[in-house]
């Protein structure tokens, strides 16, 4: 992962198609696996309910294990995110996870942010020229 910001899912279309004017930051803790999987999913999923077109920040720091049926419920909530046309993005994943994230390269479907503080940072950042919360 980049020191410096995110690595992107831009290049296939991530940020660029969402303009996000709050964030709603969703603590993920513990084992993301075959038995947690699928309440993780849902509970993502719950979150396209609420008002407003929020970015979804999933904060993966308390992650002590995550597997691929962990994984497969957060590809399959962006889905349902993409399909709402709302943005969910990863921040400050675990040691652990981040070893996952990097080897199966989800970068390419995911932006994933170093720190949380990243993350919540590219909803109120004002692009050149453009108003604060901006397509990103």
């Amino acid at each position: 992962m980049s020191e410096s910001g995110p690595r992107s899912a831009a290049e296939v279309g991530g940020r660029d198609r969402f303009r996000c004017h709050e964030v709603v930051l969703f603590p993920v803790h513990g084992e993301i696996d075959m038995a947690t999987a699928g309440a993780l999913h849902d509970d993502l999923v719950a979150l396209l309910a609420y008002p407003g077109d929020p970015c979804v920040i999933a904060d993966l720091s308390q992650v002590g294990f995550i597997d691929a049926s962990g994984l497969r419920a957060l590809v399959a909530a962006n889905r349902a995110f993409l399909r709402a046309g709302r943005h969910l993005v990863l921040a400050e994943p675990s040691a652990q996870a981040s070893r996952l994230l990097d080897a199966l390269h989800i970068e390419r479907i995911f932006d994933i942010y170093p720190i949380v503080e990243m993350a919540a940072a590219h909803v109120t950042a004002k692009p050149p020229g453009g108003e604060p919360g901006g397509p990103h």
